[in-house]
């Protein structure tokens, strides 16, 4: 049984002209710590708010939060694809999970907690493992969909997810406080590697 568990999140973005990113972060924590990991992540949301979300919070809130994040001390492992740009990018969030779920498996983390982007997105998600799965991936890795507001480690991804962003715009101060605690890898049809 595996010792960690994995807490994913997706982020899409432009980048120069005429190119686009689609990133998939994965917060790789102890099994036995998520209960407090959650309660220390609680702690940081504001009154009324449901979720902490990076694009919501303001510069101030975005240091405290890759502060207290970085004392977490998560493993997180991202997979970018660059592409050209286009309306529709559920090729490039396959492309994406296919290459994390390869990477979680070589860190031997078999359970993946996927941010739910909705019953019809998450049956694709499931669809796209099971058929992964009978062409040879791990039998072992299960995946399952929460909603951001009822899973605060998922809050990890989007934070690390958000410094990347704020990075490849210019303002690398988030992801430098973080940069020893991620492992950036890119697609092989990515046009950036």
């Amino acid at each position: 049984m595996s010792t960690h568990r994995a807490f994913v999140d997706e982020s899409s973005a432009l980048r120069e002209p005429g190119t686009q990113e689609y990133l998939i972060g994965a917060a790789v924590v102890p099994s036995d710590s998520c209960d407090g990991l959650r309660e220390q992540l609680q702690r940081l949301k504001l009154p009324g708010q449901i979720k902490l979300h990076w694009r919501d919070e303001s510069e101030q809130r975005r240091k405290k939060i890759v502060d207290e994040v970085q004392q977490l001390e998560p493993l997180s492992v991202v997979i970018t694809h660059r592409s050209e740009r286009q309306n529709k990018t559920e090729r490039f969030r396959r492309l994406c999970l296919g290459d994390l779920y390869n990477n979680m498996l070589d860190l031997d983390v078999h359970d993946l907690v996927l941010e739910s982007r909705g019953g019809a997105q998450d049956k694709k998600d499931v669809a796209h493992i099971v058929a992964l799965q009978n062409s040879g991936l791990d039998e072992r890795l299960r995946i399952a969909h929460k909603r951001g507001g009822d899973e605060p480690l998922l809050w990890i991804a989007d934070v690390v997810l958000g410094a990347i962003n704020a990075h490849r715009a210019g303002n690398s101060r988030y992801f430098d406080a973080l940069s020893t605690l991620v492992d950036v890898r890119s697609t092989e049809s990515s046009l950036m590697q």
